[in-house]
């Protein structure tokens, strides 16, 4: 049976809470009555198919099943997810065989440490790395950080089909009475590169996304 959400209005739906908030893309996607629907099926069909299989590889036949039936059943939304984030992010599912009413679809990234945000950025200068930078500290938990352990907030920063990690902390001041912040690149492959400045943190950012055969500038 077809989806009754085109790419459109899958698009609709994500766009307005992928920079801001991952847990928020996966809630809106998940409470759909569309998704929730198929969750409830699919779960009981992939639990169904796994016979005498237990354990860790049953958890795993029946993830497979469940990946395999969402990509059929919701292409449209595979297609939103690769058109927005730049085909650096993947519809993913994370599934409770023992409670699938707490299942759920998100968007997912492949990188080894947790996105909280994606910004995409329309165009590659400094002025723009900056402002990624900054829409990446607005989701810094609004307390005050603990000595030794900083708020921080992380998010994935694409250009033209490339996306680098951007971890932003907010930390306590040595005195004890304000704040600074520092920021933190997480190239794949590569180690990370701390700065504490954030203009030299945006204009790094705009020359790690530069493509090779090109320069940006601000």
């Amino acid at each position: 049976m077809p989806s009754p959400y085109s790419k459109e209005d899958w698009k609709a739906r994500i766009e307005p809470h992928l920079s801001t908030s991952l847990r928020a893309v996966s809630d809106d996607i998940t409470r759909t009555d569309v998704i929730q629907e198929w969750l409830h099926n699919a779960s009981m069909e992939a639990a169904e198919g796994l016979g005498q299989v237990s354990g860790m590889q049953a958890n795993m036949q029946g993830y497979m099943r469940m990946m395999n039936a969402l990509e059929n059943r919701f292409p449209e939304l595979l297609a939103a997810v690769e058109d927005l984030t730049g085909g650096c992010g993947h519809v993913d599912l994370h599934w409770r065989p023992t409670n699938p009413n707490f299942s759920r679809v998100e968007v997912a990234f492949n990188r080894d440490f947790s996105v909280d945000l994606f910004v995409r950025l329309e165009g590659l200068t400094t002025k723009a790395t900056r402002s990624a930078i900054d829409t990446v500290a607005e989701t810094l938990p609004d307390g005050s950080p603990f000595p030794n352990r900083p708020n921080t907030a992380t998010g994935l920063v694409g250009y033209d089909g490339s996306c680098l990690g951007v971890r932003v902390r907010e930390h306590l001041a040595d005195d004890g009475q304000g704040r600074y912040r520092t920021v933190t690149l997480l190239p794949e492959d590569e180690d990370d590169v701390n700065l504490r400045s954030l203009q030299d943190a945006a204009r790094r950012l705009c020359q790690v996304l530069a493509p090779a055969d090109s320069s940006s500038g601000g």
